[in-house]
């Protein structure tokens, strides 16, 4: 048998990818855009990947490059919806694309968070996740504002490197292109 009749084309193995991943590949666009728009996306991301798998580059990263075909139709959901959005009401802020709009915090940002110094994991979860102030995190803590505001900083700066060295992101916003999600460690 030659190599081309055993290796599975790209549009297999993208076929298969999606087949495979259906279900989270479904929740990580509902999770990010309104119910009536989230069904149009994975219809339009299913049909896009089948007619690009030539610009598959790698066939071991088809579950990566699915996601980022995913998001890049989030963005331009959002982007549109913010547009229609901005011509009803001109001072409206745009939403940022990439963040989810539900409330659920990334698996792995939370996972690093709490592998980071206790001092700058507290204040994370009372301003980042907790929707706090940092001066009244400042007060809960019983430290001063500027504390709070350093050490808020410096605890975002350890949480990206934390993410970077386990993750390969850099941010919770990336968290479609992390190695968790084959690895199944902090985001499975």
């Amino acid at each position: 048998m030659s190599r081309a009749q055993s290796t599975p084309g790209r549009g297999e193995v993208i076929a298969r990818a999606l087949c495979d991943h259906r279900a989270d590949l479904e929740a990580f666009v509902r999770a990010r855009v309104r119910s009536e728009e989230a069904k149009d996306i994975i219809q339009t991301a299913a049909i896009r990947a089948i007619e690009r798998a030539d610009s598959l580059d790698d066939p071991a990263r088809v579950v990566a490059w699915l996601y980022r075909l995913h998001r890049n139709l989030i963005v331009d959901a959002v982007r549109k919806r913010a547009t229609e959005h901005r011509l009803i009401d001109p001072a409206a802020e745009v939403p940022d694309p990439a963040a989810p709009q539900s409330s659920e915090t990334c698996a792995c940002s939370v996972a690093q968070a709490e592998r980071i110094s206790p001092s700058y994991s507290s204040i994370l979860s009372l301003v980042d996740i907790g929707g706090m102030k940092p001066s009244e995190a400042a007060r809960t803590l019983g430290i001063s504002v500027n504390n709070a505001t350093v050490r808020l900083h410096r605890a975002r700066r350890a949480l990206k490197k934390a993410m970077l060295e386990h993750c390969g992101v850099s941010s919770p916003r990336e968290c479609a292109d992390c190695r968790c999600v084959y690895d199944g460690c902090c985001a499975a």
